[in-house]
């Protein structure tokens, strides 16, 4: 029972939309989200888990107003390269080790498959681009336990947590016609801190959760620096069996615009490279439900997450939905 409490209170320690899939509409707040609310962190010698993201992203906002493929085109001319459908993937490895009963450690290994297809006239069909694939920017994370009013069930807990994105993933993937959008790169060639600080409040079975997952973003080794992210949620999650849990999030997040200091993945034809139609405001809701194996140390969740309000500055290609799925084991 302790283990299970446990799991309920560890659900989404943190939550897309940005169109940097190396930082993410979610980015490394969806990534910790999915790894801790797995229940990793729970293992009492080391945790394991796998999770799996499949975004899709389709509509093109102008500010919060959606606008065709056809209709950029016809903005900005023939010619003009505009995205029509994308499909980003991601499969993180996540190990984590107790240090102390308060600290946890842990290392976020995420692996990263982007597809896109893109037109440049009205009479135009799409056209596929090449796959993006590769080992993403590996994440270190240490969360503290800073309060608890008690050390099993506890009603509030106040967590902590400090880490750093390194710069793992290639940044420099080019294609045909030179480097493919930095979007589309599986890294970013940044070292960044990242800043978590989550408060619960339980009312058994009802644990209600608040949360702040902060990304200062720094210029990488191309030039180029992803706008810094601010990401907080409101969490709720419901023991609705002895090995069942239920959840209900809204995930907001701030971006702020893109820098490309070199100019080296700017094009004046394309959508997609223009730093001017960087940054947003995004709220998702988020069901979830996380399942335990009896009598063992795994356990499985999937979550679900669609766009309520989208903001954008210029023209985006926004998520239109993702999915994510997770296994976790812990020994």
């Amino acid at each position: 029972m302790k283990k299970i409490i446990s799991i309920l209170l560890a659900i989404c320690i943190a939550a897309y939309s940005s169109n940097v899939y190396a930082l993410g509409e979610c980015g490394y707040s969806c990534c910790l989200a999915g790894a801790t609310g797995s229940g990793v962190t729970l293992a009492e010698n080391i945790g394991l888990s796998l999770q799996y993201e499949y975004s899709y992203m389709e509509t093109i906002k102008n500010g919060t107003k959606d606008i065709t493929p056809n209709e950029v085109i016809r903005k900005k001319g023939s010619g003009y390269n505009v995205p029509t459908q994308m499909i980003m993937q991601r499969i993180a490895l996540t190990v984590a080790y107790p240090a102390t009963d308060r600290l946890n450690l842990m290392v976020i290994i995420p692996y990263i498959i982007n597809d896109m297809d893109m037109k440049n006239s009205v009479k135009a069909m799409p056209m596929p681009m090449e796959t993006v694939s590769g080992i993403g920017d590996t994440m270190l994370m240490g969360l503290y336990n800073i309060y608890a009013d008690a050390p099993i069930r506890p009603e509030q807990r106040l967590t902590g947590g400090i880490g750093i994105k390194t710069p793992t993933g290639s940044n420099e993937v080019k294609g045909k016609m030179g480097y493919v959008h930095a979007m589309m790169q599986p890294g970013s060639g940044s070292w960044d801190p990242l800043l978590h600080l989550n408060y619960m409040q339980a009312f058994y079975p009802l644990v209600l959760q608040v949360n702040l997952f902060y990304h200062l973003t720094t210029q990488g080794d191309t030039g180029y620096e992803f706008g810094d992210q601010f990401a907080y949620d409101l969490i709720a999650n419901y023991q609705v069996h002895d090995y069942i849990n239920i959840g209900l999030q809204f995930n907001g997040i701030h971006t702020a615009k893109d820098i490309d200091h070199n100019k080296k993945y700017t094009k004046s034809n394309s959508m997609l490279d223009n730093t001017n139609n960087t940054g947003l405001d995004s709220i998702l809701i988020s069901p979830n439900i996380v399942a335990m194996i009896p009598n063992t140390g795994g356990s499985g969740m999937i979550k679900f997450q669609y766009p309520i309000f989208q903001s954008v500055n210029g023209m985006q290609q926004v998520l239109d939905w993702r999915i994510l799925a997770s296994i976790t084991w812990g020994f």
